[in-house]
């Protein structure tokens, strides 16, 4: 093996357990973070004893891996995931059908929080974990779901094909 492949081979074993250690600090599910950086399920469960014995609580808000059929069920649920499919794909440099851009998602999750906290109405629901809002973006990547703009108020909203509501543009109802 050359030096420079084997350089390059540390390198992407180092990005990936730095990449890791956010995730696990974020919140993500140890499932989406074994999908996002090919670690295995024991080498993301030592990066988090590891961040225990540092002092660092990880922030895991959900256990369960859902999609936009459990995610999306209501008008003011779908209002959350297009707000926040929007956030992403505004900070997206590169098509969302290429892969999930985790640090894209993760500064729309943050805007996300931040706009719900300054809307009312919006901070009666249940906000969307890190978890769920990988799986939406992950659906967007996959084709599953889709930005549409409405005929009626010219809103983009998000829309999958996995959703339980029938509601089109949750804005004007339209």
């Amino acid at each position: 093996m050359s030096h420079c492949s084997e350089i390059k081979r540390h390198t992407d074993s180092l990005n990936q357990r730095i990449t890791a250690r956010y995730m696990i600090l974020t919140g993500y599910l140890t499932k989406i973070i074994m999908l996002e950086t090919g670690l295995t399920y024991r080498q993301v469960l030592s990066i988090h004893q590891a961040l225990k014995k540092e002092g660092y609580k990880p922030n895991r808000q959900s256990r369960t891996f859902r999609s936009s059929a459990t995610l999306i069920h209501s008008r003011a649920s779908k209002i959350d995931a297009s707000l926040l499919m929007q956030f992403y794909c505004n900070f997206c440099n590169e098509e969302t059908s290429q892969a999930v851009n985790i640090g894209a998602l993760n500064k729309a999750y943050s805007v996300y929080h931040s706009i719900r906290k300054e809307i009312p109405t919006l901070g009666k629901n249940i906000p969307f974990d890190i978890s769920g809002a990988w799986r939406l973006a992950q659906e967007l990547k996959s084709d599953e779901a889709m930005m549409e703009k409405c005929n009626v108020c010219e809103c983009t909203y998000f829309t999958s094909v996995l959703q339980r509501t029938l509601v089109r543009c949750p804005f004007c109802k339209g």
